[in-house]
């Protein structure tokens, strides 16, 4: 492999034609130009040719030849991939379509979430810009630093951090590029912030304010099941089995770019058959019956579309619509500033001050791991903890002055 290392620039004669290997300027200067190397790869089975791989653009000559090393030993272990020089802004674009949702992708939510980043903050950038075989992962950490040092918060940052991953890891498995350098990236600490709810005098404030629109039976659910916006306005009389007073969750009604989709629940730990409380039925109830009255009255205006929580109609609710209801009716109230999601804390709160076990709490929220609601409600649950240590020790009567109790002691002398 004695000539296999070469050095080149790209200058032209008078004619405009590369000198290549034979401008003069390379023996006086010797930062002129950049070097490179080829290989000999076999030959093509298709074609019966000798292939050679080639590549160029090193600023030393002991980076080409380091380069040339690996990729003769990449060659004679079969592990070779072919510098690939598609620019990453563009790589994107490919890869964002083949992933759109089809049962196996992204949902749509998600892929609206990694679109806008991709155009907003990649591709545009430097970046963007580079080729995919160049990126290393300093390239990452810098960009995503560039992000933080930009004002964008920590949680966006580690969003467009998933992208970078997420494409970065199907194009070395699909051997765009040779390895993944989208791993152990530097990501921004995400400020954990304690949940606040509402006290349970400003929930049933709220609830009674709630109960004079037409709509109160959704909030009166939200609050005693901790439903997600998606599962409550998505929900269907066919899940809903009064008799037994259960529902079972099964679909997801999310809005994404304007649109308005029905998927499956967010995981499949979300996908389950609750019980339902003497309030959550009582609402069910008297909803059903204001909804066959809107049914009657609206005669062949009417559609009935088989969803619980519906338009005078008979629409299904878009999400937004909950959501601009909801913040209509908290300010009506005059109550602390709250989120539609905010009621499904409500409701972990409320089975956390009652003295619920954390794991029952985690299966009533349906999470993926105790972990993840220790996280969210542990400050939560000392308090609790605390006043259930009380009410247990008030239940041993004191029959003597002489138990330790903190009235009981004697005070001390000066």
């Amino acid at each position: 492999m004695a000539n296999d290392i070469y050095r080149r620039c790209g200058c032209r004669d008078e004619n405009k034609k590369q000198y290549g290997a034979k401008c003069p300027q390379l023996a006086k200067d010797p930062k002129h130009g950049s070097w490179g190397f080829y290989v000999a790869a076999g030959v093509d089975p298709a074609t019966g040719k000798r292939r050679q791989v080639r590549q160029a653009g090193f600023p030393t000559q002991k980076a080409a030849r380091e380069a040339r090393n690996k990729a003769a030993r990449d060659l004679d272990q079969g592990t070779f991939v072919k510098r690939n020089t598609e620019r990453y802004g563009d790589y994107l674009d490919g890869w964002l379509e083949r992933h759109r949702d089809t049962g196996k992708g992204i949902r749509a939510t998600t892929y609206d979430n990694y679109a806008r980043y991709i155009r907003n903050d990649i591709k545009g950038s430097e970046l963007g810009r580079m080729m995919l075989s160049d990126i290393r992962r300093y390239h990452l950490n810098d960009f995503l630093q560039g992000l933080s040092a930009a004002g964008r918060g920590a949680v966006t940052v580690r969003r467009i951090a998933a992208v970078l991953q997420a494409s970065l890891r199907a194009a070395a498995r699909s051997q765009r590029i040779d390895t993944n350098p989208a791993t152990e990236l530097e990501l921004p600490k995400v400020e954990k912030k304690r949940i606040q709810a509402w006290q349970p005098e400003q929930v049933g404030h709220f609830l009674d304010i709630a109960s004079h629109h037409r709509l109160g039976a959704l909030f009166e659910l939200a609050t005693f099941t901790g439903l997600r916006r998606g599962e409550l306005v998505g929900l269907r009389w066919i899940d809903v089995d009064l008799t037994r007073r259960q529902l079972s969750i099964r679909n997801n009604r999310v809005q994404a770019d304007g649109r308005v989709l029905d998927n499956d629940t967010k995981t499949d730990d979300s996908y389950a058959t609750i019980d339902l409380s003497e309030r959550a039925i009582g609402a069910l109830v008297a909803w059903k019956i204001q909804q066959d009255q809107e049914r009657d009255a609206g005669q062949e205006a009417y559609s009935p579309s088989g969803y619980v929580f519906t338009m005078e109609d008979g629409r299904p609710l878009k999400p937004q619509y909950a959501t601009r209801l909801f913040e209509k009716l908290r300010t009506e109230a005059g109550l602390p500033k709250l989120t539609f999601h905010g009621q499904r804390h409500e409701y972990a709160s409320l089975l956390i001050s009652s003295g619920e076990d954390i794991a029952i709490v985690q299966k009533l929220l349906r999470h993926s791991s105790i972990t993840i609601t220790s996280d969210i409600y542990g400050h939560l649950v000392g308090s609790a903890a605390s006043n259930a240590a009380e009410k247990a020790a008030a239940l041993v009567p004191v029959k003597s002055r002489g138990a330790h109790t903190l009235p009981s002691q004697p005070s001390i002398p000066a």
